[in-house]
């Protein structure tokens, strides 16, 4: 028997890794760094004309506090080259139990990182409802904006329960920001449409929604007092930005509050309801934001993430303004009809509905188009271009360098912050982005393989041979 020549076999591994080689690259994206975000919404005009948040309160109200709180916002600060936190901290009921996921401190590391100056309030409601946390505000006008990642859900088992008429209260008390220039953030949260889909790896129902539930209530998102932010995928690659709607984005109609006057335009259903989210930033689990939490690097994603950095957004632009913003639902809504630049329109991508809360499986449900949606709302923001409607005294330098763009869109924006370079003790797997692609892995494995077998049969058929 004749052996196959070895170079034969060398030749067949080399062509097979370079085919696999040529084979586009999948990159999973690393976390997305507060440069990074400044620049896809175009925040940093702002900073560089000084407006930083300074002078701006803003609340973040939470159920409890990290032990690590501040030397993570520390960690956090030294990493990104962020000025000091300014915090305080708030329990106007009880301490309640220490957190173990770091929410607040994600939280309030998201607005500092937009609104490296503003005065960061941290409302603890312990074992009382999260929706405490707006109301000691307004009572105590102890904040000009705030933001909160949780919400609260309420359910009857009939139309004149005694949910419906505590979610009617907090909605009154809520009412009351608008006389004080308060304004109120919130998540649409992450349970995709009409909130019918369970997070991952969590052991909630998720079946919120009012066609099996029909007298169940979510606040404050369902309340038309508050700006509810939403969820979009936001992509980085060769310095364009571009966005999609996320499949866990939050949204629908509430079945408890009509539609408000200032809720219309292109788009908006004439339903008779409130409808979510108002408007969207960046909040899917594959495009995360980069934290520090219990000294350790790691990333966070969904709305939770997306609510408090639209938050330190809004204070850099108060700041501008010399004065409370208040309640920005009217004028985001006109503003979609009077300058549709303050928004990127984001047409695609739906979030998954859960059919039947007996059946685990899903299907897109709404899905982003043009105009507003359930998805996105009106889309995500450039903040420089809503300030100079927010803010129209204000002076507002172009950014000084044009670094990064937007597909679809003739307006670049830039980084003008320099993260520092010293070495820290990160997550691999979370902090960095895969430069290889699996593909190439596979080929390895296959090579390797192929060079096993022709070795074999080379000392095979010399062993043929000779006997």
């Amino acid at each position: 028997m004749a052996a196959r020549s070895p170079k034969i076999g060398l030749a067949v591994v080399i062509i097979f890794l370079m085919s696999i080689a040529l084979l586009p690259t999948v990159r999973a994206q690393a976390p997305l760094t507060p440069d990074q975000i400044r620049a896809a919404y175009n925040v940093n005009p702002l900073l560089q004309s000084g407006y930083t948040g300074k002078g701006v309160t803003v609340a973040v109200v939470a159920s409890n506090v990290e032990k690590t709180l501040y030397s993570d916002l520390k960690g956090f600060n030294s990493k990104f080259g962020l000025a000091d936190t300014i915090i305080s901290v708030a329990q106007p009921y009880d301490s309640g139990p220490t957190s173990v996921n770091g929410e607040e401190t994600s939280d309030i590391e998201l607005v500092h990182a937009m609104a490296p100056d503003a005065k960061i309030l941290l409302v603890v409601v312990g074992s009382h409802s999260n929706l405490e946390g707006f109301s000691y505000v307004i009572d105590h006008n102890a904040a000009d904006i705030a933001t909160t990642s949780l919400f609260e859900w309420y359910w009857d088992s009939s139309a004149d329960g005694s949910s419906a008429k505590t979610v009617r209260s907090y909605n009154d008390e809520y009412a009351n920001s608008v006389k004080e220039k308060i304004t109120l953030i919130a998540t649409s949260g992450d349970y995709g449409s009409d909130n019918t889909v369970p997070k991952a790896g969590k052991t909630s129902t998720g079946d919120f929604w009012t066609k099996h539930l029909p007298y169940s209530y979510l606040m404050p998102l369902y309340s038309p007092w508050t700006t509810i932010v939403g969820g979009t995928a936001l992509t980085l690659q060769s310095g364009t930005y571009s966005e999609t709607g996320w499949s866990g984005s939050g949204g629908g109609p509430s079945n408890l509050f009509p539609e408000p006057d200032w809720q219309t335009g292109r788009g908006v259903p004439q339903n008779h309801a409130r409808n979510t989210p108002d408007i969207a930033l960046n909040a899917a689990c594959d495009t995360t934001y980069a934290n520090y939490v219990n000294a350790s690097w790691g990333n966070i994603c969904g709305t939770s993430a997306s609510a408090p950095t639209f938050a330190g957004i809004i204070a850099d632009i108060e700041q501008a303004a010399g004065e409370r913003l208040g309640f920005l639902n009217p004028t985001l809504y006109s503003l979609a009809s009077s300058d549709p630049t303050v928004y990127h329109e984001i047409t695609s991508g739906c979030s998954l509905l859960k059919p039947n809360p007996n059946d685990p499986a899903t299907k897109p449900g709404y899905c982003a188009h043009a105009g507003w949606n359930f998805v996105t709302g009106w889309g995500s923001i450039d903040a420089t271009r809503l300030a100079m409607h927010l803010a129209p005294r204000a002076h507002i330098e172009p950014a000084t360098t044009t670094t990064t763009s937007r597909e679809h869109s003739t307006e670049a924006t830039s980084i003008i912050r320099e993260s520092r370079t010293e070495k820290v003790n990160t997550n691999q797997s979370n902090m960095k982005g895969f430069e290889y692609s699996p593909y190439i892995l596979a080929g390895l494995a296959v090579a390797a393989l192929v060079i096993v077998w022709f070795t074999y049969a080379r000392k095979r058929a010399t062993k043929t041979q000779s006997g």
